[in-house]
């Protein structure tokens, strides 16, 4: 498949992944309540080779840490001591989130038993997550991970993963990022870096 996002063509192709739209028709989302996803979601066994992979064709640059997640709530338990590997960048217009199998979880590694790469999920940057979680598991997707943030209203960061997988080989992930009740969004900061990360000196 090709489209007019040729870094994203190019990367998925370099990877061996679909795009969405082969796996996922508009009207899906659309009959849901839901946007149409901005984001891929692949599970990795090396981050770091495929965040190289992926700035060599065009995308990027990333933004790569491996960071905590203390209120990652998994089939409704909390998980202590849970820590992901996460690069993020974007690939025209189209963000993409590396994830190593990480720690504490098997959310992610599960996807990795016969691959080193996988199309994990789809994320979709979207208020109202509250209505829209209850509309997907009312469709027959169940909530499987939930996480996130709060400082009041001044804060606002939730992401939950629901169970699309018998249906459609992925997870849907939710993210609902909100300062004062104004939607957030992630480009502005993973643009600002990259163009920070392209002036400084080798």
């Amino acid at each position: 498949m090709e489209t007019s996002n040729r870094v994203l063509d190019a990367v998925l192709k370099g990877l061996s992944l679909p795009h969405i739209e082969e796996r996922l028709p508009r009207d899906f989302f659309y009959k849901l309540g839901l946007k149409f996803p901005e984001q891929y979601g692949i599970a990795c066994r090396d981050v770091s080779a495929c965040v190289r992979r992926a700035e060599a064709l065009g995308a990027g640059p990333f933004l790569h840490a491996t960071v905590l997640a203390p209120n990652w709530i998994e089939h409704g338990k909390r998980v202590r001591r849970c820590k992901l590997e996460v690069a993020l960048g974007y690939a025209g217009d189209a963000q993409i989130e590396f994830l190593g199998p990480g720690q504490g979880t098997e959310h992610y590694a599960r996807a990795l038993v016969d691959t080193d790469i996988a199309f994990h999920h789809v994320g979709i940057f979207q208020t109202g997550i509250d209505a829209l979680g209850q509309t997907l598991t009312g469709a027959g997707y169940p909530e499987v991970v939930r996480g996130g943030i709060a400082l009041g209203k001044a804060l606002r960061i939730d992401f939950r993963y629901f169970d699309s997988r018998a249906e459609t080989d992925l997870y849907l992930e939710l993210l609902d990022f909100t300062s004062l009740g104004i939607q957030l969004s992630l480009a502005p900061l993973l643009r600002t870096y990259a163009k920070l990360r392209d002036t400084l000196p080798l």
